[in-house]
C-alpha cells in the first residue's frame, strides 16, 4: 500500500459528498421547479421534491461502487480487500464479532430513531412528521423502494466502509494519530449523507465504526452491521 499525499486522501474522501449534495439538489430542485410552474401549493412542492431525491437515489450506489473502488485500488487491489473480509474476522472471536455487530446496530438505530423524534416536532408531532412520510413514500414507485430494501444496504454496507474506515483510517493514519483519523473520516461520512440534521447522525456514528475498524482493522463486522442497519431501516421506512 502506498502513502498518498494528504490533499488526495481528503479529495477522496470528501468528493463523493459533493457529488451527491449536487446531484441531489439537482434532481429535487427540478421536481420542484415543475411543481411551481403547475401552481402547486408549498407542501405540494415540498412533497415532490423530496419524492424526487428518493425515487432516484439509486446514483448512491453508483457512487459508493465507483469510489470504493478506486479507493480498494489504491490500498492494494484485490489482495487487500481479501485481507479486509477475511472470514476469520467473524469466527476467529465469535463472541467478540457478534458483540460488536450488536453495538454497532443498536447504537446507530438508536440515533436514527432519535433523529426521527427530534424532527417530528418540526411537523407538530409525531403523527404530523409520519402523515407527510406517508405521502412522500405513496409517491415513490416499487422499483425505488425495493432498490432501498434490497440494493443499497449492500453497496453501502459494503464500500462505504471501505471509503471511509479501510480507506480513509489507514490513509490518514499516516499523516495524523489516529484518534484524528477517525475524526475527519467521521467527518467525511457524515456530509457524505448531505446538509441536514442527519449528517450529525452520520458523522456520530461514523465515529462509532471508525473505532471499531482502528480496532479490529478488518471490515466484514463492520459491512455485516452496515448491512444489517440500512436493511432494517430502510424497510420500515419504505415498505412497513
Amino acid at each position: 500500500m502506498a502513502q498518498l499525499r494528504l490533499r488526495t486522501v481528503l479529495l477522496l474522501l470528501f468528493l463523493p459528498a459533493v457529488a451527491n449534495i449536487l446531484t441531489s439538489y439537482a434532481i429535487s430542485a427540478h421536481a420542484a421547479v415543475q411543481a411551481i410552474a403547475e401552481g402547486a401549493p408549498p407542501r405540494e412542492i415540498a412533497l415532490r421534491a423530496v419524492r424526487a431525491a428518493y425515487t432516484y437515489s439509486f446514483y448512491w450506489s453508483i457512487l459508493q461502487v465507483c469510489f470504493g473502488l478506486y479507493a480498494a485500488k489504491l490500498m492494494g487491489g484485490s489482495r487487500w480487500l481479501r485481507e479486509q473480509y477475511v472470514l476469520s474476522d467473524l469466527t476467529a472471536r465469535p463472541l467478540s464479532a457478534a458483540a460488536a455487530i450488536t453495538w454497532l446496530v443498536l447504537l446507530s438505530e438508536g440515533l436514527i430513531w432519535a433523529e426521527q423524534l427530534a424532527m417530528a416536532q418540526l411537523y407538530g408531532g409525531w403523527e404530523g412528521y409520519m402523515a407527510f412520510w406517508r405521502e412522500v413514500v405513496k409517491g415513490v414507485p416499487l422499483w425505488s423502494k425495493l432498490y432501498f430494501v434490497c440494493v443499497a444496504p449492500l453497496t453501502a454496507g459494503v464500500f462505504e466502509e471501505v471509503i471511509w474506515r479501510g480507506f480513509g483510517v489507514t490513509q490518514l493514519e499516516g499523516h495524523t494519530n489516529t484518534q484524528r483519523a477517525v475524526l475527519l473520516q467521521a467527518a467525511a461520512f457524515g456530509v457524505w449523507h448531505g446538509l441536514s440534521p442527519h449528517a450529525l447522525v452520520a458523522f456520530l456514528i461514523g465515529l462509532a465504526y471508525g473505532y471499531a475498524y482502528a480496532k479490529r482493522r478488518r471490515l466484514l463486522a463492520l459491512s455485516v452491521a452496515h448491512v444489517a442497519t440500512d436493511v432494517v431501516g430502510f424497510y420500515f421506512a419504505f415498505t412497513a
